[in-house]
């Protein structure tokens, strides 16, 4: 890796250039490719989500799942007591479908 520092003029912040290797670029992306592999193969996650993990798919709170629920708009799966949710029906209700 290098650095290049860039003079600036009158005041202005100086530019500044990075040079990596194409080694450790390919490095780096070989590694973004399996974790990305790793979170979307299939089969390795389970379809369904209990309330804490749809509360995380969906960037709210776990009350926001209960009252989605209890006002009908989320249909959950029910193990017993325990409220399951598949990603599909949350992708659903995020785009108007459900």
């Amino acid at each position: 890796m290098a650095a290049q520092n860039g003079s600036g003029h009158g005041g202005s912040p100086a530019a500044m250039t990075l040079t990596f290797a194409p080694e450790f670029v390919e490095a780096i992306a070989e590694r973004v490719a399996d974790l990305l592999d790793k979170r979307t193969t299939p089969g390795t996650q389970s379809p369904w989500l209990d309330v804490e993990q749809a509360a995380d798919y969906l960037a709210a709170d776990k009350q926001r799942i209960y009252d989605l629920t209890h006002a009908g708009t989320l249909q959950p799966a029910r193990d017993g007591r325990r409220l399951l949710f598949r990603r599909e029906w949350l992708d659903d209700y995020l785009e108007g479908r459900a």
